[in-house]
This record gives structure tokens, C-alpha cells and sequence, in this order.
């Protein structure tokens, strides 16, 4: 659920430096992809196999990343600032939000989250040297629903 919020945030908060009909052509693409991940996740839920619950190692992983993806973007945006060249703020979020998935796919051994990370990543990077956040973040906000969606559909194996 936070990954797609996080994709729709993306692409809605950044589309606007798209041309209208591509700006509206984007969200409703992404509000289908979420709408078509939520239906395979809710109405046709597949087996994910037996529930396990996330060992304490697990949460203060999670924890630990998510106050470190904080401080990051915090201090990401503070040296674009001082660099003038806070435009690029998308591509660090992107960048940032890419680097904190990497620790969840070893804690929560879910594979899904090392390609979810490491495409963000790659994406973010990708922003920052093009000087194209905004677009970036987009594409990061589709790619990670299209992936979520993926996910749901059974395209990556649960180990």
C-alpha cells in the first residue's frame, strides 16, 4: 500500500512540468495500475505462502532505514540547496527512496524489494546527472505501480 501511495505521489506531484494531455495521460495511467494492483491484491488475492512475522532484526532494519532515508533526503536537499540546484530535489527523493529498499529485500527476504530498490536507484541516478527530476520521478512513480502490479500478478516468486 505505501509503495503505490508513493507511486501516485510521485507522478501526481511532478507531472505538472509535463505537457497537460502527457501530465493527464501519466495519472490516469498510474490510478489504473493502482487500481488494477489493488483489485489482483484484494479481489483475486493469490497465496503469498505461510505468514511470517518480521523478526526484531527486520523491524529495526525497517526503522533504521526509514529514519536514515529521512535524514538523507534532509541532507540531499540542504547540499542541492547550497549548490543551487534545488530543481534536482525529485531525483534525490527518487535516489534516496531507492537506497532504503535495498535493506528491506535481506530483512523481510522478499526479492522483490532488491529490484524495486535497485531500479529506483538506477532511476534517481539517472535524474540527477540528466538534470531531469521531474520526469524521473515520474517515471519512477509508473514504474514502481507497474511493478507493484507485477508483484500482485505473481511475476516475482516469494523466497
Amino acid at each position: 500500500m505505501i509503495g503505490l501511495v508513493g507511486a501516485v505521489t510521485f507522478v501526481f506531484s511532478y507531472a505538472g512540468g509535463l505537457q497537460a494531455v502527457a501530465a493527464m495521460a501519466v495519472q490516469i495511467l498510474v490510478v489504473t495500475v493502482v487500481v488494477a494492483t489493488l483489485g489482483m491484491l484484494f479481489v483475486r488475492p493469490r497465496g503469498l505462502g505461510r505468514f511470517v512475522p518480521p523478526t526484531r532484526v527486520g523491524i529495526g532494519v525497517y526503522l533504521s532505514c526509514v529514519i536514515g532515508e529521512l535524514a538523507l533526503i534532509r541532507v540531499g536537499t540542504d547540499a542541492l540547496v547550497h549548490a543551487d540546484h534545488d530543481e534536482l530535489r525529485p531525483a534525490l527523493i527518487v535516489l534516496v527512496v531507492g537506497l532504503h529498499f535495498l535493506p528491506f529485500a535481506w530483512a523481510f527476504h522478499e526479492h522483490m524489494f532488491a529490484w524495486l530498490g535497485a531500479m529506483l536507484v538506477v532511476l534517481g541516478v539517472v535524474g540527477l546527472l540528466a538534470a531531469a527530476a521531474e520526469l524521473v520521478a515520474v517515471i519512477a512513480g509508473l514504474a514502481m505501480g507497474v511493478m507493484l502490479l507485477a508483484y500482485a500478478l505473481g511475476f516475482f516468486a516469494r523466497h
